[in-house]
């Protein structure tokens, strides 16, 4: 039989109080982290991410196209009018006088002497010819390219002979033809600027003249120099040519 406890009588001392010597107990853990971000945030996030991935390359597309665009558009201020003749780089800048290259079937129409006479020989395929300007220690130069095509390299290298002689006649510039008209120039013949150049069934032949009032202090040495470094344009207006 279990022992029970007495009564409490009055003026009996109170049950003393056990409550201060019971220790109090933790809350309980909370396992839930606080830190973690939810399923959605993470999705919505990642989202914001690609959305700003794909902004950024759109600007960066639109900025290239701009800038590339930019630097064509200076590449077609070389040119005499709207149209552009694409140039490959060298030593000086060429300005074209045409807005496009002027092509003949029949080069002996557009030709003088012995010249003139070659072609009724041995017909070209097709004839391309421009006018480009640029300046030389101050002293600006008329540069005539001409391209010459046939069907194979035998003709294009007896061409070059012919016309690489005095006395021989050439292929006729633009500004000998009145398509170009420079006042106070007849012809880019005169004071001997000159260069040829033959890859296969072609061959480039470009000749040079000063300005009307910019002869001073030149030399043909200056001018052939020119010249050659004129040879690159014949690639450029065949391809512009068509």
């Amino acid at each position: 039989m279990s022992a029970v406890s007495a009564p409490y009588r009055p003026g009996q001392s109170p049950w003393p109080d056990n409550q201060s010597q019971r220790p109090d107990r933790p809350p309980p853990i909370q396992f839930r982290p606080e830190d973690e971000t939810p399923r959605g945030n993470q999705a919505l996030a990642w989202t914001l991410r690609i959305v700003g991935l794909i902004a950024v390359a759109a600007i960066s597309g639109v900025a290239w196209w701009y800038i590339t665009g930019d630097n064509r558009n200076g590449d077609n201020a070389g040119s005499g009018g709207g149209q552009t003749q694409q140039q490959s780089t060298g030593k000086y800048p060429f300005k074209a006088k045409l807005d496009s290259p002027q092509v003949d079937a029949d080069c002996s129409e557009h030709a003088y002497d012995k010249t003139q006479q070659f072609f009724q020989e041995h017909p070209c395929e097709r004839l391309t010819r421009s006018v480009f300007t640029t300046t030389v220690n101050g002293r600006k130069v008329y540069t005539s390219v001409a391209v010459v095509e046939f069907a194979d390299p035998e003709p294009a290298g007896d061409l070059k002979e012919l016309t690489a002689s005095d006395g021989t006649g050439n292929v006729n510039d633009l500004v000998r033809e009145g398509v170009v008209e420079v006042d106070g120039l007849k012809t880019l013949s005169a004071n001997g600027g000159y260069a040829d150049e033959v890859q296969g069934g072609r061959i480039t032949i470009v000749e040079s003249d000063y300005g009307p009032n910019d002869g001073g202090g030149g030399s043909e040495g200056e001018l052939d120099d020119v010249s050659r470094d004129a040879l690159r344009l014949g690639g450029d207006i065949t391809a512009n040519g068509g």
